[in-house]
């Protein structure tokens, strides 16, 4: 696009010059930008005009008029200034720092200096911003509510059992069978003990392969939703999540780690909803620019139409309007 930009400023600029009188610049559409001794091979301001319409018009149109917007829009936020700046501190570090490596590889992709590299990021960022507000806005207290009821918890503090599996990959089946025997052989055990009415964390001191939290009764931390996802797995934090306080499950939990027998020791009241609103919004707007690839589409066309988009020629409408389509309906990401 960039290229384009300049293509287009580059042809403006020789019809500028190209002209003839104390003006050159030609001001009406019949007026030639371009003459040959033969009247039939000129070419005036109508010809490009039509010429650059065809193949640019539309892309360049909309990259402008979303730029007007979003300066706008968001010419107040702070922020903006400063993610500029922490991406392009990335972008240097991946060049070694050097303003010169940089500027070499972003002229590649058509800018001509690190300024206009920077103007690009601000509008992806913008962009960004502007999805957010805008599914915001589609977010219903329904949908705060069910999110609220489905996914916040208060923060539970976590004992287990670990019981190890001592097979490798290079044992034989036989020997893999008998490590798994073995393992299940002390998680039986482990259970007995518990069953007759042995405090979990005697029974962790004494059992658990977990050298760092055996001889504090298997204690782990504390922990809330997805955090035990992230360092286990999914299954454990859903054992943990449906276990009553002070219960351990009755049924083995595997991760790569081994097997957990799981206890929980503590489970703190829900926050209120109030406090945890925003979190459930911005949790809420993450998912869906996640499971819509085309939110950012419908949001900046949601934005024109709130600032009253109309084009004045009918081709640019149809094409823009084809445009749309596209973005809408067409598979590509």
């Amino acid at each position: 696009m960039k290229k384009i930009i300049k293509i287009m400023s580059g042809i403006l600029i020789i019809s500028a010059l190209t002209g003839c009188g104390s003006d050159p610049t030609p001001t009406t559409a019949n007026e030639k930008i371009v003459t040959f001794n033969k009247e039939e091979l000129n070419i005036t301001v109508d010809d490009l005009y039509k010429e650059l319409k065809t193949r640019y018009a539309t892309n360049y149109l909309i990259q402008t008029i979303d730029e007007k917007i979003l300066d706008l829009e968001y010419q107040d936020d702070e922020n903006v200034d400063a993610y500029v700046e922490n991406q392009l501190k990335i972008y240097r570090m991946y060049y070694g720092n050097s303003d010169e490596e940089l500027l070499k590889n972003i002229q590649n992709f058509g800018y001509t200096n690190i300024d206009e590299f920077k103007e690009m990021i601000a509008a992806n960022y913008k962009k960004t911003l502007a999805t957010k507000d805008y599914l915001k806005e589609k977010i219903s207290d329904n949908d705060i509510e069910k999110y609220y009821k489905d996914n916040i918890y208060g923060d539970v503090t976590v004992s287990h059992i670990l019981v190890k599996i001592d097979s490798t990959g290079d044992m034989t089946d036989e020997e893999k069978k008998e490590a798994e025997d073995k393992a299940q052989s002390k998680i039986k055990e482990i259970y007995e003990k518990l069953n007759a009415g042995t405090s979990f964390a005697e029974v962790a001191k004494e059992y658990s392969e977990d050298s760092a939290t055996a001889s504090n009764g298997g204690l782990i931390g504390t922990f809330n939703k997805g955090e035990m996802t992230k360092r286990f797995n999914a299954e454990f934090e859903e054992a943990v999540l449906n276990l009553a306080k002070e219960k351990y499950t009755t049924k083995t939990i595997q991760s790569s780690y081994g097997y957990h027998i799981i206890y929980k020791n503590n489970e703190k009241a829900k926050p209120e909803l109030a406090t945890v609103k925003q979190t459930i919004i911005d949790a809420l707007v993450e998912k869906e620019m996640n499971d819509d690839d085309k939110s950012q589409y419908k949001a900046m066309i949601d934005l024109r139409e709130k600032y009253g988009l109309t084009f004045n020629d009918e081709e640019i409408s149809s094409q823009y309007e084809t445009a749309v389509n596209n973005w809408l309906y067409s598979n590509e990401k």
